[in-house]
């Protein structure tokens, strides 16, 4: 596992997220030309990421700081939610739904495993779009570990099997990548199969669901969320054109265009002028001196 992809992970979904938080809640016909701008949707200046960023990089820090440890992640995700942890002014501007419903859980004392609403309300993408770091940290762990963690992860905020499944097949794409996997269809192939393998029967028909799921929406709920972000990413030819399809779905443009991008900055990390993240939107970016500090030596 190369450090550049690992750090062009973590660009690659920060940018993404920043590209996408002023186009979203338009329709996909409302989106036009995808471009660096500012304010729109959330009136942040350009270069702002979101709770997607935020709750990424939390999850990081998480990780760096204490190992794999889900009540250490629920404590830096209620420091976001209440102080503005992890954004690059202490602003926080965007909350989910299921997020907010188990950052009160955890507020009340609850165990950070069981915080994750279950119900059908709580198939938000809340956790899949921060899910990234668990891919990135521990370069020994197996496919089983990986695929714990996301799991458990995902649970401190999203606990429906949907949630989960996504977040774990989103791990162990991502790992494909970084251990150098080329041919993206491969890299999805072997990882739902190995995830077949190593899914408990509570998730087996939420797999399965995944797999039919026929729908490119860009929507909030889970499932079209994975699919939007993989589609964008599977079917482009660079970074650019994989943020500029995401965001193309319009609705949840941010989320989209972050989930994509993480897998798109890890794709053509060593290829940044022609195909990875296009300079004028990285130098853009808010906040680098919070990334460095948080990438620090990672790996």
């Amino acid at each position: 596992m190369k450090r550049t992809a690992i750090r062009a992970a973590v660009y690659g979904h920060l940018v993404g997220d920043a590209i996408g938080v002023p186009y979203e809640g338009r329709k996909a016909s409302q989106i036009g030309t995808v471009e660096l701008r500012g304010y729109g949707s959330h009136d942040q200046p350009p270069g702002t990421w979101s709770d997607d960023g935020a709750l990424m990089l939390a999850l990081l820090d998480s990780l760096k700081q204490k190992g794999f440890d889900p009540e250490d992640q629920g404590r830096r995700y209620l420091a976001w939610a209440t102080r503005g942890a992890y954004t690059p002014d202490r602003t926080v501007f965007d909350l989910g739904g299921a997020t907010r419903r188990a950052l009160a859980r955890l507020r009340a004392g609850t165990p950070a495993i069981d915080a994750g609403g279950t119900d059908e309300d709580d198939c938000g993408n809340g956790s899949l779009m921060r899910i990234l770091p668990i891919a990135l940290f521990d370069p020994d762990a197996d496919a089983a570990t990986l695929v714990q963690r996301a799991n458990l992860a995902s649970r401190v905020t999203h606990g429906h099997p949907r949630c989960q499944v996504a977040c774990a097949l989103y791990v162990l794409v991502a790992r494909a990548l970084l251990d150098g996997e080329q041919d993206r269809s491969a890299a999805l192939e072997a990882s739902v199969s190995r995830l077949r393998e190593l899914s408990m029967p509570a998730h087996a028909s939420a797999l399965a669901e995944l797999m039919a799921w026929t729908g490119r929406s860009g929507r909030g709920f889970v499932v079209d969320s994975f699919w939007s972000a993989w589609d964008a990413f599977a079917l482009s030819a660079s970074y650019r054109e994989t943020i500029q399809r995401a965001v193309g779905y319009g609705n949840d443009t941010d989320t989209s265009a972050a989930i994509a991008g993480g897998l798109a900055g890890i794709y053509w990390d060593t290829d940044a002028e022609a195909s990875g993240v296009p300079t004028a939107w990285l130098a853009a970016l808010r906040g680098e001196e919070l990334v460095e500090e948080i990438l620090g030596e990672l790996n």
